[in-house]
């Protein structure tokens, strides 16, 4: 969240606009994804499954964010197929030394930025795709084409 340009760490909604990100990115890859923010969490809850592949997790009490992904990433045998996304050196050269890939945050966040453009023109497409002419519209175009 510190590295995107439109959305303010004090905003109370943060949280939920990048989460929102990522998890429309993350339908359309399949792909598992574990959010991991720094401080409390919204309603107490450190970890939510928000869906068997999508889970976001706050810091246990004395821990920093850094330390959970340490952790996770700890947990993990096959590290082909981690990606961890970051702007922590440490924690990117920890990551790498494992043989996780690396994609620095301000990257990731223009990659949503990106996907969720296309997204946006694939449902506009969509809504024209499946727009229903009226007859008068019908009369209309087939007018036109005739002549």
């Amino acid at each position: 969240m510190g590295c995107a340009p439109d959305i303010a760490l004090e905003d109370p909604d943060a949280r939920s606009v990048v989460l929102h990100a990522v998890r429309k990115f993350q339908a359309s890859k399949k792909n598992n994804v574990i959010v991991v923010f720094d401080g409390g969490p919204d309603g107490g809850v450190r970890r939510q499954e928000m869906s068997s592949k999508f889970t976001v997790l706050f810091p246990r009490d004395g821990n920093t964010a850094d330390d959970e992904i340490r952790e996770i990433l700890g947990g993990f045998n096959y590290y082909k197929d981690v990606v961890l996304v970051s702007s922590d050196r440490e924690l990117k050269a920890y990551a790498k030394d494992l043989g996780a890939k690396i994609v620095n945050s301000i990257e990731f966040y223009f990659e949503l930025k990106r996907h969720s453009h296309i997204h946006v023109k694939k449902e506009e497409t969509q809504k024209r795709i499946d727009a229903e002419l009226s007859d008068s519209e019908v009369d209309l175009w087939l007018k036109i084409f005739d002549e």
